[in-house]
């Protein structure tokens, strides 16, 4: 079974883009290599200007369990810059459907 990590980060007024960096390096350093790790999507809320939310699939329930080391050690970083603590779900991925190869915008 498919999941996924579906995490809403809240920063301090000024601090979205400061903070989404650290999370993204973060992303891109530590949790691409990790077991089970099948991709991400990354997201700034259009009504909430201090909010990103950071979607992370894995391949199952004991990879996503294995990931809970480095989301932890991802919010300590940005803790400073937080308004509060990141609201996370727990979630099966039924589907995903993307027309094109999206990589960056």
């Amino acid at each position: 079974m498919v999941v996924a990590r579906i995490a809403k980060f809240y920063f301090k007024i000024g601090k979205r883009e400061e903070g989404f960096s650290e999370l993204d390096l973060i992303l891109n350093k530590h949790v691409r290599s990790a077991k089970g790790f099948q991709g991400f999507v990354s997201l700034f809320s259009c009504d909430q200007e201090n909010v990103a939310i950071i979607l992370t699939i894995w391949e199952n329930e004991e990879s996503y369990i294995g990931s809970k080391e480095i989301f932890s050690s991802a919010v300590n970083r940005v803790e400073p810059l937080l308004e509060k603590q990141p609201d996370v779900e727990y979630c099966r991925v039924d589907s995903v459907n993307l027309v094109n190869s999206l990589s960056s915008f």
